[in-house]
């Protein structure tokens, strides 16, 4: 004999309105926290001469194939610069980079990216490419020098690309 008796679509809309309500919170959350400068590496205590970090988010999510399989690929990236106009300037250009990175990432083989050497003829092709565009859209060198105010010389532009996760499933 069933002593409790659970009304399932009293209990699935429950789930569902829960559900709902959590998805809106989230998404809410982080739009707010992307348009407060927490969604693209911030500026905090950038200067020339020294390594400056910026992290391009949201990571990439794209398709892989695997032979006739379908895979996914997620590849979360910051950039390293000791020139913060070329920091500036990834700010000021993040869409026309993300798009030049996702056209190279989307629909690669698996054998391009599974070892180790695959990968960082990868991360060499996307250092290639932020440093074209930034040329095109910002008119930035990567191969250029620059002077701090105490003479310290640096290069500008974007010098490294680091992938700081890649997974693959």
């Amino acid at each position: 004999m069933l002593l409790f008796a659970l009304n399932k679509p009293r209990s699935q809309n429950f789930f569902q309105y829960l559900s709902k309500a959590l998805i809106l919170t989230l998404s809410l959350v982080s739009s707010a926290g992307y348009a407060s400068g927490g969604g693209g590496g911030g500026d905090a205590d950038i200067s020339d001469g020294k390594a400056n970090y910026f992290t391009l988010e949201p990571a990439f999510v794209v398709n892989i194939l695997d032979g006739r399989n379908m895979r996914f690929m997620q590849l979360a990236l910051d950039l390293m610069s000791m020139d913060s106009k070329a920091i500036e300037a990834v700010q000021d250009h993040r869409a026309p980079i993300r798009h030049e990175l996702l056209m190279l990432f989307t629909h690669r083989d698996i054998s391009e990216v599974i070892g180790l050497q695959q990968r960082e003829k990868l991360r060499q092709e996307a250092l290639e490419l932020i440093q074209a565009t930034l040329a095109k859209y910002a008119d930035i060198d990567s191969n250029g020098k620059a002077e701090t105010k105490d003479g310290h010389k640096y290069k500008t532009g974007i010098q490294e690309v680091l992938f700081t996760n890649f997974v693959i499933q």
